[in-house]
């Protein structure tokens, strides 16, 4: 008995010898062991290249599982993955650069404005995108209806663009006996909201509406040059559009009386979008991603028609829709491994993605805009409530202006504009006042930004 267990023990021993005698002769002989990186292992198949995709968006808002779902179909050789970051676009914007900080992987992620997309170019965190697009054989400007270009280079594809127009409640014009606006002024704007305006108090329905944080709408429709500052970097605000703009909001305001005071929008922390839906406004102006919030949503109910009209314009003699635009920007990171398979999804997103997603306006040209429109009346809860007709008619007669390219330092712009537009409102300070002292603030933070 104890001998046999002595061959045995002598016979697995020359074989582990021969084994370990063979795997040295192996690797001496120049063949390596096979490469396993993206292969699975049992089966012997290349693994797909994972790229990661972060954002915002929500299935519920933006049916973003359609489009991941279906470029997963179409290329089997990639894994798009989506990471949710938070339902707010600008925490989302910080959530991001924490991200990128702390060496998470990014791959592809989506910018919520053009001053996000120039801050994030400056700190490095955007892959240009002109090679990609020449080894494609893509020629941008017959692809997108927003230039993307800054300093030279394209650093994002657009998604889903932002442009202005006014919604309208059906019912309220037609018992003012007010046709659908399909080319006006903002002093036909204003006339319009002193006769939708009626009631008193707590009933009282308002004919418009000015954002407390939209204002300088006026200059949003000038062709060039219409944000906080000129492309030299000086200030944009002593100017005819600017100085309009507020007159506008402290007429109607204080006035006329057809637009809630500045005082009770901060007060009550107002959401237009909710008090327009609940019939206490009239008539509202917002980029064009409100249109589908029209059609209703579970939180608030369409319970009337929405007819659409082009964004007011400064003088009878400017061109029809000519309108400040903005977006959602889908850019691929300057850290990603797979830069290519990351190309392939900003594009896809940008284009037949953002299509099929079927909830928003694509910046892609080659859209079917009667078909779009189809398509998102379809994915609303109440599509009956939105007229088809004039809404073709603002999406064909947009005009976007230049894409305003804001320094850095906007945001702290925006804030110090707003600080003086408010004494304006509140009847603090005049409108000369006003002008000059916001002129002066964002010199300064020019001075301050170029230390």
């Amino acid at each position: 008995m104890g001998g046999n267990i002595l061959k045995i023990k002598g016979l697995a021993l020359s074989l582990a010898v021969v084994l370990s005698f063979g795997t040295i002769i192996g690797c001496s002989s120049g063949q390596s062991a096979p490469d396993t990186k993206n292969k699975d292992v049992t089966s012997g198949e290349k693994k797909p290249i994972v790229i990661k995709l972060h954002s915002w968006y929500t299935n519920e808002r933006e049916a973003i599982n359609k489009a991941v779902d279906d470029f997963n179909a179409k290329n089997p050789g990639i894994k798009l993955e989506y990471e949710f970051l938070t339902e707010s676009a600008i925490d989302a914007m910080k959530k991001l650069d924490l991200l990128a900080a702390s060496g998470e992987q990014l791959d592809v992620f989506v910018l919520n404005s053009s001053s996000s997309y120039t801050q994030r170019i400056g700190m490095g965190m955007l892959e240009p995108l002109d090679e990609y697009m020449k080894k494609e054989g893509v020629n941008y400007t017959d692809e997108y209806m927003l230039d993307m270009k800054f300093n030279g280079k394209y650093y994002a594809v657009p998604g889903k663009y932002s442009a202005k127009l006014v919604l309208l409640n059906k019912e309220y014009l037609d018992a003012a006996g007010l046709p659908v606006p399909t080319d006006w002024t903002w002093d036909d704007y204003m006339d319009y909201a002193k006769k939708l305006t009626k009631g008193e108090g707590v009933k009282k329905i308002y004919g418009g509406h000015f954002h407390n944080t939209l204002l300088n709408p006026v200059l949003s429709n000038q062709a060039l040059e219409n944000g906080m500052y000129k492309k030299d970097g000086t200030p944009n605000l002593d100017n005819a559009r600017t100085k309009k703009s507020l007159e506008m909001m402290w007429k109607a305001q204080q006035v006329d009386k057809t637009a809630m005071p500045y005082s009770d929008i901060i007060a009550q922390k107002l959401d237009s979008r909710a008090a327009y839906m609940k019939g206490n406004i009239a008539m509202v102006f917002d980029g064009s991603w409100l249109v589908k919030e029209s059609g209703g949503t579970a939180q608030l109910p369409a319970t009337f028609k929405t007819v659409y009209a082009p964004y007011p314009k400064f003088s009878k003699d400017d061109p029809s829709g000519l309108t400040g635009v903005n977006g959602d920007f889908i850019a691929v990171s300057s850290k990603s491994k797979h830069k290519e398979e990351a190309y392939k999804v900003a594009r896809y997103l940008s284009t037949e993605g953002l299509v099929l997603q079927g909830k928003e306006f694509p910046a892609w040209k080659k859209a079917d805009k009667s078909k779009l429109v189809d398509t998102v009346m379809s994915n609303v809860a109440q599509p009956q409530f939105m007229d088809k007709e004039s809404l073709l008619h603002v999406l064909n007669t947009f005009k976007f202006a230049e894409l305003d390219m804001p320094p850095s330092y906007n945001a702290e712009a925006q804030k110090a504009f707003n600080a003086e537009s408010e004494k304006f409102l509140l009847g603090v300070q005049d409108l000369n006042t006003t002008i000059s002292k916001g002129t002066e603030a964002l010199s300064k933070i020019v001075t301050a930004n170029k230390k």
